[in-house]
């Protein structure tokens, strides 16, 4: 009897334990196909706007007035910046698309400087039309090899599950010793390969004079390089700890974007605050970001005493003439931005945010990268046009609120003295920019961030 009660519970075991793998192994396959039909749309995406681009950089050659070059332009740039974001959407780290990046990232570029130039511009010059007609090229080529290639995932021969496979196992097979491995590869890798090598064999058009520069580098924080000991120092002091009181810091990263920076981390004495991290750059010893692990708890302040509280601890670090911009309250925490004032103009790259925990009004973040890259004393200059004349660019239907005098930065990281007005349509508030300058619309941002003040 016991036997036959023992032959029985191993039994019902193997197959409880067989149901659970067959739902196991289910629930493994659902996901993968979820995540190839991710994969999948996003490639689709990219081959649906490189394959638009080609077509509107045609329209662009053949229309004659220039509204409609102009309007084939903004097309054209839309496509590009939607197939880039289809690109970053996909796994490939293990393909090199730099010349197939660039290519993209110069069409947006020239598409957005002349679908921008406006009708005064006139006709494209001759050196205009030489780029547009080499890029039509090259978009063309693109948009064959990336259909050539869907087809053929399309058909169901290959899958980009395998190409995250493939990803993965490169990373894991870089070993701390320096040797080379051969990186793993299948025929949606190859095939993007193939695409890379053909767009290699484009010259590269002459962009001289026609657009803008690239984005520049960042500008460097001035002051001499420091060490780890060095910034774990300026990271304790800035966030109130002390090796007298137990507290021990550590350099646990080095971050190599820019502006380069050391990680450190801070471990209270035991009992005591919790624990914090900062990002200290390696030039200058400046503060970047932090962040303390505060619990959440119940809120004992109000958004304005945070307000308070975080305008104390920036002038208790050395931040002065800061302007309160926004406000923005949740999960227990007060994120408040401020902004650097000149002669009583908002220095928008000068920007710093400080949050603050409003169970207990403890500092739980602070983010001045902008602050301590672009903060400097500005030789401002007086506006071109009059406030009443800026108001004159704006959308007649939209009720003015508010206005100022600030400094922006363009794509190009290049500073524009600006007049912001704070204006309503309907039950939504928008903040437009008009240039000081030259009367032109420079930005318009919705103000979506609750508590937002202009003052």
């Amino acid at each position: 009897m016991k036997q036959r009660w023992g032959w029985t519970a191993l039994i019902a075991a193997l197959v409880i334990l067989g149901l659970v793998g067959a739902r196991e192994y289910s629930l493994r396959r659902e996901a993968e196909l979820r995540t190839e039909n991710q994969y999948q749309r996003a490639f689709q995406e990219v081959v649906y706007h490189v394959d638009c681009l080609a077509e509107e950089l045609a329209k662009a050659s053949v229309a004659g007035s220039y509204p409609m070059v102009q309007k084939a332009f903004a097309d054209a740039w839309r496509h590009t910046e939607s197939a880039r974001a289809g690109l970053g959407q996909l796994p490939i780290g293990t393909v090199e698309l730099s010349t197939t990046e660039d290519f993209l990232s110069q069409v947006a570029s020239f598409t957005y400087t002349l679908s921008q130039r406006g009708v005064s511009g006139g006709a494209m010059s001759d050196k205009e039309w030489t780029i547009l007609r080499d890029l039509r090229e090259q978009a063309s080529f693109a948009a064959r090899e990336l259909t050539r290639l869907g087809d053929s995932i399309a058909s169901g021969r290959l899958r980009w599950i395998d190409v995250q496979r493939d990803s993965m196992a490169a990373s894991a097979m870089r070993p701390d010793s320096g040797t080379t491995q051969s990186v793993p590869s299948n025929q949606v890798t190859k095939g993007l390969k193939m695409l890379e090598d053909g767009m290699t064999r484009f010259p590269t058009p002459d962009f001289e004079g026609v657009i803008p520069p690239p984005r520049r580098k960042l500008p460097d924080i001035p002051g001499p390089e420091i060490s780890e000991d060095d910034a774990v120092r300026i990271a304790m002091e800035f966030l109130g700890f002390s090796l007298q009181e137990g507290a021990k810091g550590e350099v646990i990263a080095r971050i190599s974007s820019e502006p380069e920076s050391y990680r450190v981390e801070i471990t209270p004495a035991r009992g005591r605050s919790p624990a914090a991290w900062a990002d200290i750059s390696v030039r200058g010893g400046k503060v970047l970001w932090t962040f303390r692990d505060t619990p959440v708890g119940a809120e004992t302040i109000t958004p304005d005493m945070a307000v308070n509280v975080a305008r104390e601890f920036l002038a208790s670090h050395g931040f002065e003439n800061m302007r309160l911009i926004s406000r923005r309250d949740y999960q227990g925490v007060a994120a408040i931005g401020f902004a650097y004032e000149q002669d009583g103009v908002v220095i928008y790259p000068d920007y710093v945010v400080v949050r603050v925990s409003l169970a207990g009004g403890d500092i739980d973040g602070f983010e001045g990268t902008n602050y301590q890259i672009f903060h400097r004393a500005r030789p401002l200059e007086a506006p071109v046009i009059s406030e009443a004349e800026a108001r004159e660019g704006l959308n007649p239907r939209l009720e003015v609120t508010d206005s100022r005098l600030a400094v922006i930065l363009d794509d190009f990281y290049q500073e524009k003295l600006v007049y912001e007005f704070r204006c309503t349509l309907d039950k939504d508030t928008y903040l437009v920019y008009i240039n000081a300058e030259t009367g032109e619309e420079e930005e318009v941002k919705k103000a979506e961030i609750r508590g937002l003040e202009l003052v």
